[in-house]
């Protein structure tokens, strides 16, 4: 066998290796990203002990949430909590400040190996149910869309005039909204939280997947026209997450993005391509210790684009940035995001840079600036929307 025919079939296997590879990938990135799927409830932290005004959490192994800065919320199957800034910290344990809101207290483990105890969680939303949560009233109502009725809070404010709307991120909740709620309400602004296509008990897309905006901002103008049919003359779109690449596509898309006075935008999914390379730096190869390498990604995204018509070009927003944003855009962004990348906030304030406005939160996780720092985003927040009132 000549060197060159040899060198060919290297090549040719190292090539139909990265296919398979990527034909696997891409199978994975459907099962995780694009097929729809509640909101999910994780555990994986013990409580060590708890009083009225802290709480000793352990975990087996490290991670970023445990000791992360600020206001988190805490659940179990029968309560909710908040823990606060860190007291201390003894190997994996961490001592934190702690509010009890709702339901019984949490499981105490006094198991060393805490294998029989009953676990615990974190999660960045902070309060576990309604705008009540943070003493507001709210009304529940319905908008509708080409796909249906969709459900939504109202939170009425002094100001009959101004309205933001708030979307969730992939696979979140409403209750995502509930932080920004008290400062909209301080500035006078009505709020509207709406469900949208793929949330639970809601009408589901007809390609039966997550769209990352291509279709998703048809329930964004749904939401807009029963604001304005209901009082609005300002309208306020803010997008958590991958809801603000339903507010992108919303404002490239929609006949009624005149009417949008401004937009607020955290931890924006609105470069899919980077934020899935992002996601896919450290993952293993069927459960081995082998990384999947970048070229095996590129095949998977290749083919996933395929085989699903992710379409990365339409749903990377950044990259149109300046044509689509026309208003004020305030964006937060955590350094430490380990989902979406801060790059893409910070691409997306050098290509519109007399519109958006980055606020970079030191230290911060995915949709948690608000959490490390709520002060700080709230004071951000609510001079960006008296801005646009005035």
């Amino acid at each position: 066998m000549t060197i060159a025919i040899t060198i060919s079939l290297l090549v040719i296997v190292v090539v139909v290796a990265h296919l398979v590879g990527g034909w696997i990938y891409a199978n994975g990135f459907r099962d995780t990203a694009l097929r729809i799927q509640p909101p999910k409830r994780t555990y994986g932290v013990w409580v060590r002990s708890v009083d009225r005004r802290q709480i000793t959490l352990a975990v087996v192994e490290p991670r970023p949430d445990i000791g992360h800065p600020g206001t988190l919320g805490v659940y179990w199957n029968e309560g909710y909590g908040q823990v606060g800034p860190v007291i201390g910290v003894e190997g994996l344990d961490v001592t934190r400040e702690y509010i009890h809101l709702t339901g019984d207290q949490p499981p105490i483990c006094l198991d060393e190996s805490m294998e029989n105890c009953p676990q615990v969680d974190l999660e960045g939303y902070a309060f576990p149910s309604n705008p009540s949560d943070v003493d507001l009233e709210f009304e529940e109502v319905s908008y509708e869309s080409p796909l249906g009725t969709f459900g939504a809070w109202v939170v009425p404010g002094e100001s009959t005039g101004t309205w933001v709307i708030h979307f969730h991120g992939w696979t979140a909740e409403r209750r995502e909204a509930i932080r920004l709620l008290r400062p909209i309400h301080r500035v006078g602004a009505t709020s509207l939280v709406v469900d949208y296509r793929n949330d639970p008990d809601m009408p589901e897309d007809p390609t039966g997947r997550y769209r990352f905006g291509l279709s998703e901002w048809e329930d964004v103008e749904g939401a807009v026209k029963y604001a304005l049919d209901n009082g609005a003359v300002d309208i306020v779109l803010v997008g958590y997450s991958t809801g603000a690449a339903h507010v992108m596509s919303f404002l490239e898309r929609s006949d009624f993005a005149d009417r949008v006075q401004g937009v607020v935008l955290d931890s924006p999914n609105i470069l899919l391509a980077e934020a899935i390379r992002y996601g896919s730096q450290d993952l293993r190869f069927l459960g081995t210790n082998i990384k999947i390498s970048r070229l095996v990604t590129e095949f998977g995204m290749w083919i996933a684009d395929l085989r699903w018509k992710i379409d990365w070009e339409t749903t990377n927003y950044v990259q149109r940035a300046a044509m689509i944003l026309k208003v004020p855009t305030l964006v937060f962004h955590g350094t430490s995001d380990h989902r979406v990348p801060i790059s893409v906030s910070r691409q997306l304030e050098v290509r519109a840079p007399d519109i958006v406005t980055l606020v970079e939160a030191p230290a911060a996780g995915h949709v948690m600036s608000w959490n490390a720092d709520s002060e700080r985003y709230e004071r951000y927040l609510e001079n960006f929307l008296r801005r646009i009132q005035n």
